[in-house]
């Protein structure tokens, strides 16, 4: 994992919780074996190793592949020169939130990956994939490719509202590369804020001292009952121990976001549509309820006399918890081929406690468009850096900004044409087809966006603030 400015360095732990005891483990899972502990052993078994016994088989250990392209031969400034392409890796961490294959992680571990392979406790990789990913929270669900029938053992996701300053921590990842290490501290503070880059601020962050390094990043942190409690996401490079993990609670609020039909991307790129916004909604008890918040005209859920407000319970012939729903719809989504509808039987929960089934036909919608995006949402033309052009800045890639409308959000923020777009919040740019991300964003998010421009042969870089149009 690379560091991201002078102060920060990205390493976070992401991580959900869902229940790990040794007699929880899926039948068939890629997990570590529990080998049966002597009486000597299980004298000195602490709380901590009964959470490291427990939680261990569900973290896995992420590698993801960049290609780069750069100079093989230096010849003057302007005489032309041969390209090639080297690859490099970089690691980070992930927790399983369930037993297909749900790896949760941060969106820096995953982004601009060519290729995914995620490691998991007894060593065994498998090819992986991304499922969605939120970069302005730093937040991404990876889908593993797991053998026919074969089901992993998952976390079980903690609460942060009612954490103690004090408390203590486990951090489980692959810190520098060395797998499955473990760390403990406490919740030095709750509700803390950072900025990785300037224009780029992340809030509700949980402060602890747990050693946390490069690779943890997407790793889980762990209360001492063994649920989750937190994603590892950055430690203070002028520090000593201070770092910094996204809170559980905000891990729920994004799931459904995760996990919606229309954010995940089936192997063409193509999406489906639903046409309602899910959610968490806690009882009593505190057991998450999967909730219909709104319903849009037109959809296909309107057309199937979806309500707002009601419960769903299931999922075709899947029952279950809020995760084990939305991870059934997103297998449909996902496995659907084809621009028919697909159908899916939705069973609803009224308030008043009466049952409704509903049969949707997820519509198709075409893969994103970068350019598209990029004039819709922000009000700009794009292209491609050519390689020449970008080998001679010394920059991966870019984007050209090849016109800018009047405005738009970013005439507001002073791009100009000719300007070339190298970031936006934590996720690199280098070629057009990165902005597909901006269909992610929530209207009214502010993002940075580091704009590169070229001044009578002057390079100046700068942070700009920008608020993608609805």
């Amino acid at each position: 994992m690379r560091a991201s400015s002078s102060l920060i360095a990205l390493v976070g732990v992401v991580v959900l919780s869902l229940s790990l005891s040794a007699a929880s483990a899926p039948s068939g899972a890629s997990a570590a074996s529990r080998v049966p502990l002597t009486p000597r052993q299980q004298e000195r078994v602490t709380p901590v190793v009964a959470v490291v016994q427990a939680a261990r088989p569900a973290v896995v250990n992420i590698s993801a592949t960049h290609v780069v392209t750069e100079r093989q031969s230096v010849f003057d400034f302007f005489e032309p020169f041969e390209t090639g392409e080297r690859t490099t890796r970089s690691v980070g961490s992930g927790s399983v939130i369930h037993p297909l294959g749900y790896v949760l992680t941060n969106a820096h571990v995953v982004d601009q990956a060519s290729e995914l392979s995620v490691t998991d406790a007894n060593g065994k990789t498998h090819p992986a994939h991304v499922v969605a990913a939120i970069p302005e929270e730093d937040i991404a669900l990876v889908k593993v490719q797991l053998p026919t029938g074969e089901r992993w053992p998952a976390i079980r996701l903690g609460r942060t509202d009612d954490l103690l300053v004090g408390e203590s921590v486990v951090a489980i990842g692959n810190p520098v590369g060395l797998g499955h290490s473990v760390t403990t501290g406490i919740v030095s503070a709750v509700d803390r804020s950072f900025e990785p880059r300037r224009g780029v601020r992340i809030g509700g962050l949980l402060q602890t001292d747990a050693a946390i390094n490069p690779g943890n990043s997407g790793g889980p942190l762990l209360n001492i009952v063994g649920e989750q409690i937190g994603v590892n996401t950055a430690i203070r490079n002028d520090a000593q121990n201070v770092g910094f993990a996204i809170a559980v609670d905000t891990v729920r609020r994004l799931l459904p976001r995760l996990l919606d039909v229309e954010s995940v991307v089936n192997g063409k790129g193509g999406r489906r549509w639903l046409g309602a916004t899910l959610a968490f909604r806690p009882d009593a008890d505190g057991v998450e309820h999967l909730q219909v918040l709104s319903v849009r005209g037109g959809s296909p859920a309107a057309l199937a006399r979806v309500d707002e407000g009601v419960e769903l319970v299931g999922v075709n012939d899947i029952d279950g918890d809020a995760v084990s729903l939305l991870v059934a719809l997103s297998e449909v989504a996902m496995s659907a081929a084809g621009a028919e509808p697909v159908e899916v039987v939705l069973r609803l929960r009224h308030p008043e406690g009466s049952i409704e089934v509903a049969r949707v036909g997820l519509t198709y919608r075409a893969p994103p468009d970068g350019k598209a995006l990029a004039l819709a949402r922000l009000g700009v033309g794009v292209a491609d850096l050519d390689t020449a052009s970008a080998l001679r800045l010394g920059l991966r890639g870019g984007i050209v900004v090849t016109s800018v409308s009047p405005r738009s959000p970013a005439a507001g923020a002073g791009i100009q044409r000719g300007d070339l777009l190298v970031r936006l919040g934590r996720l690199g740019l280098s070629r057009v087809n990165d902005l597909v991300v901006l269909d992610e964003v929530s209207s009214g998010t502010p993002l940075a966006l580091r704009v590169v421009r070229i001044d009578r042969r002057r390079i100046r870089a700068a942070d700009v603030s920008v608020v993608p149009a609805d």
